[in-house]
């Protein structure tokens, strides 16, 4: 029946499958789009769009007709070669499009449009134009040639998945409004309805109304999850166990064993310690639980079975799939919830890259053997004792806690968990509700009815798709309860799981996303009609921290600056702060102070809030607390921690206990709320994917690639062009990257620095020289000497370039260098491999008439003025949520706008066209070029008027130049010759800058700017990339710090790094006093060698990668791999950041990894830190570089070398001499340099540390002073 009114709502999720139908022939299934989404009030709807016909596109010559058509149809079906999908082609249509690839004018070309019945069909007929094959011993899927009627046939956007074509070509937002208009849509009846949805509708997918200009909020029922798990042992949950515990413990033992010939009788004591039935306990050997107690007798006949039988190599080639099941759930938690690497090694689906045993060998010869490693013995034996003894019962699901908060509301509407065993409601928690089961399936069960009731419309959790989701889905398969349990989708019924192709078995949702930080592998359970999002990933993809666990990002981003500190009597303090967003009565906070690394004020010790005065931006908190006003002073919320070990007992304590967990587990929850909130991480996915018309899962599952890909084929949709579907390249040439114009580094202490820079410049110089893969005319490629080698663009019969020099055009050539990735010793198979300059490239491109733009000139040109344009709305918005939409809109126009041109250059880009990038960084070359030409031409020996000191001489020099930047100095003076500094250079700098910048830009095609951005006084510049100073942009008496790429701005150094190095900065910044500077690193070294730096101070933090081609030369992978085999619930897993100290080795020859360990356990074992490697290895260095700059201008330098320097300088003579090249000499001259510094500033420190390890006392310990 058809509905009375329109109905409007917004989109959220969507389900686009093939019909499930059985059938003999495949055009009886129908392509089918469900879209699920929310209306103003809040209310569900499901709407499946009908008639939709995947399809792509096959380009065909200029000259074919229908009976060609006809033909290839003939053809396709014949290489198909199935009846099945006989009439599958449901229409095939001959028409023009424009090509993307390849400037011919705007020529329509012939293409034939191919519509299937639906996407399995699609597919099928796809890979008639792939081939597999083999290169370098590796399987690559490679489009291969089809030919017809004689032609070879190219095929054009199939990588185009069917929805995301549907959005391009109804104009819908994925993340918007629709219309479903009452007169051509069926409102399924009630009885009939397939979902849980409150309203459910038919429709033509051509009936469809985009709504693109509503703007309205939603009020989305979002559900934040949380689980906490038993433990058996009391370390990290494993879902599944089998023998591993006790293979190591067997392992432990043994090394302790001095007549291991003969101690069979050990090992029967240790497993039948483990089985609980020992008159003689073995120390060291842990509990196991089997799923059923054995009886003795039964333990006794399989310790005799498993110690008598021999281990056969083929036992690590094990494929028993519920033992990989296993070892895919064990790996996939990690520490406190939050990491998600690897905890256990996989025992099964790894063993075939663990060593093997000699074939024959009993447990008792592999514990006895030198020749196999740890891993392999305990691997080995933990397969022989999982084949042999019962099953184990797995960590349970003790509490599940849910929040419910409808977006736009302040606080949830409803806080639940449910609890194995009794708990008792102690009334701390508003709007709460506590469910007990004394099952866990009971549990579980209880958590998919919660999900059916409440009918979230977003789940969000911290680290779920990494721990929660594949522990509860393992726990589910133990219980046998799996397809009831993932009932919790809006489709009734509907189990959400997937069968896996390649095993034929039934599993949850996989995927991989690669970050900066690595890959992460995750699985969730897709609930059809829900939109979820995992915040740890979030985290991950778009911030750098220094940690990723909940209490460090939750106090990171629910926290802000401390204005004031107030003291209205002596048992509390009232804290002014800006921002009191995510904060509550009730809540912990704590305080950081800032000075160059950070401090917790009382080693991080947490305070109750007790009172918040929103109005005023103040709240109050227990005690007289007076944290260091004189640094820069932050509260963040403070987590009410509960240790795991705390969690582990209290859950077998009392109901009063439990009911402690559960409150800590509600609030874990609604952690993940305020941050959701805070960042307003559900505006930037709706604006992100309205703009690339992708679904919001999309950007919460998948990478860049996808959302780029959607956003060029509409784009190119609009402007009647096609993309070819691409080779994934596999070349090994390069191109040459931005410039970088030589440092002058220095320490420029009283003459200002200048910067001046391109705004977007590579979206800006594509536009400016209409760079596109359709605008691109010919390319010639020549080697070193000058040679033509190859030479690319449509000819006639006569070798002449059709579309070169054509009337009413223009034409552009842009050169770039070219590069091929080369051994550096061709003849040794391992040699590394190193980018060598191999010739040169020109490509040329075609202007268009009336200023027209190619493809992706013109997307970026929208781009660029769409930013513009919503950011000049924002400041006119009265509503602040408004306000927020816009910003994040502009936001995804700036990242995709800068991440096109990145597309162009990256080889699995679906639109990649290296000569688009390389001609894009070289055009941006010739402008940073430029900038500095100009800058030092005009301003060379000049003399200029000045607003306020009337005229000055100039003779401009670049100091720094890098992509889009130039960094000079003008050089000022008086007309005399005076040289003016300090203040009065800064202000006449600033005003000439701006001029500079103005002049420059005169000569510029449009749209480049070159723009004043700031001036630095003082600024010390130590190398390309690197430099800090105080910058100014247009007040001279206003400034701050700024740095780049310098120990400040790094994280994995230890903090005492920064506490040195930024005070020096600071005292070379403010009171540019270089003497001063250097008794303050003295000083500090002489505090660090005599223990009086905290261990806090001296803690490197490092993230661990998925995969290293060296392992054993990485320190802390080595470190990571020690954890897992003292503690493997706890092992560090890839993404992980691993916190360590250098401690004294007794070996002076071990290795780095040898030489670390956590701080707790240095701590607890009373271990002696490695002074001397924080000075050499971290403080030094860096410190080398800063003094090396003013080493002639040092007054101890001088009593060294004496008072002239004749020698020094006598000296760096003699070395450019040995060295004329000058890459060559600025290197040895940087050592040379730095050696010079260590002598003066470092020597003494480093022989004290030597003296006092070898017990031996200096003149200096005599007299008490360094």
């Amino acid at each position: 029946m058809a509905t009375k009114t329109n109905c409007s709502f917004r989109l959220l999720t969507f389900n686009a499958y093939d019909e499930d139908v059985i059938s003999r022939q495949c055009i009886d299934k129908n392509f089918l789009i469900q879209m699920f989404g929310i209306t103003e009030s809040g209310e569900t709807v499901s709407v499946i769009a009908e008639n939709f016909t995947p399809y792509f596109y096959v380009k065909v010559p200029d000259d074919w007709n229908t009976s060609h058509k006809a033909q290839l149809l003939g053809e396709l079906y014949g290489a198909v070669g199935s009846q099945y999908y006989m009439d599958s082609i449901v229409k095939s249509t001959l028409l023009k499009r424009k090509k993307l690839y390849g400037f011919n004018a705007g020529k329509q070309c012939k293409f034939i449009r191919l519509d299937f019945s639906n996407e399995m069909a699609m597919r099928k007929f796809k890979n008639l134009f792939y081939s597999n094959v083999v290169e370098d011993g590796e399987n690559r899927r490679m489009l291969t040639q089809f030919y017809c009627a004689g032609t070879m046939l190219e095929l054009y956007e199939a990588n185009i998945p069917p929805l995301l074509r549907f959005f391009h070509t109804k104009e819908i937002k994925p993340s918007g409004w629709i219309i479903l208009p009452s007169k051509y849509t069926n409102r399924v009846p009630t009885h009939k309805k397939q979902t849980t949805c409150k309203y459910e509708f038919t429709v033509d997918w051509k009936r469809i109304i985009s709504d693109p200009d509503n703007e309205k909020q939603v009020p989305y029922k979002i559900m934040s999850f949380d689980i906490e798990a038993s433990s058996s042992h009391g370390d990290f949950p494993l879902a599944k166990k089998n023998y591993k515990k006790l293979a190591q413990n067997m392992v432990d033992v043994w090394i302790d064993v001095e007549d291991c010939e003969q101690n069979r009788e050990l090992l029967e004591r240790i497993i039948r310690t483990a089985f609980n039935y020992s008159y003689q306990p073995v120390y060291g050997v842990d509990r196991v639980y089997p799923k059923e107690e054995p009886i003795e007798s039964m333990v006794d006949g399989l310790i005799n079975a498993v110690l008598n039988r021999k281990i056969m190599n083929d036992s690590f080639d094990d494929d028993d799939d519920e033992n990989s099941d296993s070892d895919d759930d064990e790996n996939s938690v990690a520490d406190e919830g939050v990491g998600d690497g690897n905890v256990e090694d996989a025992v099964f689906s790894k063993y075939k890259k663990q060593k093997k045993i000699k074939t024959g060998m009993t447990i008792q010869e592999i514990l006895m053997s030198d020749k196999v490693d740890r891993d392999t013995k305990i691997n080995s034996i933990n397969l022989e004792l999982t084949k042999t003894f019962p099953p184990l019962k797995g960590d349970e699901v003790t509490f599940i806690g849910s929040t419910f908060w409808k977006y736009g509301e302040e606080k949830p509407y409803l806080n639940h968990c449910i609890v194995k065993d009794t708990c008792t409601d102690l009334g701390q928690v508003q709007n709460s509700q506590f469910d007990s089961y004394p099952t866990e399936k009971q549990v579980m069960l209880a958590w998919t009815k919660l999900i059916q009731k409440e009918d979230p419309d977003i789940v969000i959790g911290y680290n779920i798709f990494g721990f929660d989701y594949p522990f509860m889905y393992t726990r589910s398969k133990e219980l046998g309860i799996t397809s009831e349990f993932l009932k919790m989708s809006r489709n009734n019924e509907e189990v959400c799981w997937k069968k896996d192709w390649k095993t034929g078995k039934m599993k949850i949702e996989e995927n991989t996303i690669v970050i900066a930080s690595g890959q992460h592998d995750i699985k969730f359970i897709k609930m059809n009609g829900r939109l979820q999002v995992d915040m740890y990933n979030y985290f991950r993809r778009d911030y750098n921290l220094t940690s990723y666990k909940l209490d460090h990002v939750s106090g990171y981003f629910i926290g802000d600056g401390v204005r004031s500190v107030v003291h209205e009597d002596d048992n509390t303090t009232k804290i002014a702060s800006k921002n009191l967003s995510g904060l509550e009565v009730g809540s912990y906070i704590n305080f950081e102070e800032e000075a160059h690394s950070v401090d917790s004020y009382k080693d991080g010790q947490k305070f109750n809030v007790i009172k918040i005065d929103q109005e005023n931006n103040s709240f109050w908190i227990n005690g007289h607390e007076q944290p260091d006003m004189a640094k820069k002073v932050r509260w963040g919320l403070a987590k009410d921690d509960v240790t795991p070990q705390d969690i582990f007992r209290m859950t077998n304590e009392g109901p009063k206990e439990r009911y402690l967990i559960a409150k800590y587990c509600i609030q874990d929850c609604n952690l993940v709320h305020y941050l959701m909130n805070k960042i307003d991480v559900i505006t930037g996915y709706t604006e992100m994917a309205s703009l690339c018309s992708v679904p919001m899962d999309f950007l919460v599952m998948r990478g860049q690639g996808i959302k780029l890909t959607s956003y060029i084929a509409k784009k190119c949709r609009e402007k009647g062009t096609l993309m070819p579907v691409l080779d994934k390249a596999n070349s090994d040439e390069g191109y040459e990257g931005a410039i970088v114009l030589p440092p002058k580094s220095d320490l420029y202490l009283d003459d200002p620095v200048a910067c001046v820079d391109y705004s977007s410049l590579y979206p800006s110089s594509m536009i400016s020289e209409n760079i596109s893969p359709d605008s691109k005319v010919l390319t010639k490629e020549y080697d070193l000497d000058g040679n033509l080698i190859e030479e690319t663009g449509e000819t006639d019969e006569n070798g002449v370039y059709i579309y070169d020099n054509m009337e009413g055009y223009k034409y552009v050539n842009v050169t770039y260098d070219t590069y091929k990735w080369q051994k550096k010793n061709p003849s040794n198979p391992k040699s590394a491999m190193e980018k060598v300059k191999v010739g040169y490239k020109t490509c040329r491109y075609a202007q268009f008439p009336k200023g027209e733009l190619a493809i992706l000139p013109a997307i970026l040109e929208e781009c660029l003025a769409a930013r513009k344009s919503t950011r000049k709305q924002i400041p006119l918005q009265t509503n602040e949520f408004m306000k927020n939409v816009l910003d994040k809109r502009q936001l995804s126009i700036k990242v995709t706008a800068n991440s096109i041109y990145g597309q162009t250059g990256a080889k699995t880009s679906t639109f990649y066209e290296k000569d688009v990038a390389a001609s894009t960084t070289a055009t941006g070359r010739k402008l940073l070029t430029y900038g500095q030409r100009v800058i030092e031409e005009a301003y060379k020996n000049r003399v200029v008027d000045t607003k306020d000191y009337g005229k000055v001489k100039t003779n401009a020099e670049y100091v720094y130049g890098d992509t889009d930047s130039v960094f000079f100095k003008f050089n000022l003076e008086e007309l005399d010759g005076t040289p003016i500094k300090g203040q009065k250079a800064l202000e006449i700098t600033i005003q000439l800058s701006i001029e500079a910048g103005e002049l420059a830009s005169k000569f510029l095609k449009n749209p480049h700017d070159l723009e004043y951005e700031k001036t630095f006084l003082p600024f010390c510049l130590l190398s390309k990339k690197r430099y800090v100073g105080m910058l100014y942009e247009h007040d001279p008496h206003s400034c701050k710090r700024k740095s780049m790429g310098i120990v400040l701005k790094r994280r994995d150094n230890a903090p005492v790094v920064k506490d040195i190095y930024g005070g020096v900065v600071d005292i070379l910044m403010k009171d540019k006093d270089i003497e001063k500077a250097a008794e303050f690193l003295q000083e500090s070294l002489a505090k660090l060698i005599d223990g009086e730096v905290p261990i806090d101070k001296l803690i490197i933090t490092k993230s661990l990668r998925g995969n290293y081609k060296n392992p054993k030369q990485i320190a802390h992978k080595v470190l990571a791999d020690r954890i897992g085999r003292r503690d493997p619930g706890n092992k560090p897993g890839p993404g992980d950041r691993i916190p360590f100290v250098y401690f004294e080795h007794e070996n002076k020859k071990a290795l780095q990894g040898e030489k670390i360990e956590l701080p707790g356990f240095v701590i607890e074992n009373n271990l002696d830190i490695d002074y001397a490697h924080y000075i050499t290895n971290q403080v030094m260095k860096p410190i080398q570089q800063v003094f090396a700059l003013v080493l002639e201008r040092m007054k101890s330098f001088k009593k060294v070398k004496g008072a002239t320097l004749r020698r020094w300088y006598k000296q760096l003579s003699e070395l450019r001499s040995k060295y004329p090249d000058e890459e060559t000499y600025q290197r040895r001259l940087s050592t040379l340099r730095n050696k010079e510094v260590k002598a003066l500033l470092f020597d003494s420190y480093l022989v004290r540390i030597k003296n006092k390890n070898n017990g031996n006392n200096t003149v200096a310990d005599y007299f008490n002073f360094a």
